[in-house]
């Protein structure tokens, strides 16, 4: 079953609410998956434990495993689940490393900023040492995170256009939108929030299912070659 790591160096650009969006989506699409969360912060573990469903997201806290166990707790989940993310802070460690030998897929959230495309490069720096732990390639993309959906400035469009240069990426964006923070406001999935009248999740709901779509086309790619 399908392995997505979600991980960045840089803080604030939305790879928890990536990761929890695209949950939302799977279980949504009547499909269970299992979530390690490896960050210090705790934020998706904090969330899942606050959650009052407990329906079809299941999410395990990793911060403190060790390498065979985060190896190992990877390998579980994969058996038992349709899909499985790891969300990853900060460099490859050698225990994330590990859990890479797993991954199917790498997605990287970055803003339109410099300091996040650096960070990003920074992150891919570690890309040729991962494949070779690996002994194959590990496809990865970057995911354009929180832009303005209205507006385009002359140093997004720059911005942007550097990544593209430096790395593949997703043509679906997860734009700004209150309804990503409002999954982690009432702690609720994005299909929730609609139900209850929380927050309007339309467009959100669409850039996921987007991306979601994007991911499981590059994930069967890489199996067929």
């Amino acid at each position: 079953m399908p392995v997505i790591l979600v991980g960045s160096i840089k803080g604030g650009v939305g790879k928890s609410t990536t990761a929890l969006a695209l949950s939302s989506e799977i279980r949504s699409a009547g499909q269970t998956v299992h979530i390690i969360d490896t960050d210090p912060q705790n934020s998706l573990y904090r969330w899942y434990e606050d959650w009052k469903l407990k329906d079809r997201i299941v999410i395990e806290d990793g911060h403190r495993m060790s390498q065979k166990q985060l190896e190992s707790a990877v390998y579980e989940a994969s058996r038992e689940h349709p899909f499985v993310i790891v969300d990853v802070k900060g460099a490859m460690n050698e225990a994330i490393l590990h859990a890479t030998r797993q991954a199917d897929l790498l997605v990287i959230p970055q803003r339109a900023s410099a300091a996040d495309l650096e960070r990003s490069i920074e992150f891919l720096d570690q890309m040729e040492f991962i494949e070779s732990a690996r002994r194959r390639p590990l496809p990865h993309r970057v995911v354009f995170t929180q832009r303005n959906a209205a507006i385009m400035s002359r140093a997004d469009r720059e911005i942007m256009d550097q990544t593209r240069e430096a790395v593949e990426v997703f043509s679906s964006e997860l734009f700004q939108g209150d309804a990503y923070k409002a999954m982690f406001l009432y702690r609720m999935t994005l299909e929730e929030l609609d139900a209850h009248g929380l927050s309007r999740t339309e467009r959100a709901r669409h850039q996921v299912q987007s991306l979601l779509r994007e991911i499981v086309a590059i994930i069967k790619g890489a199996q067929q070659a």
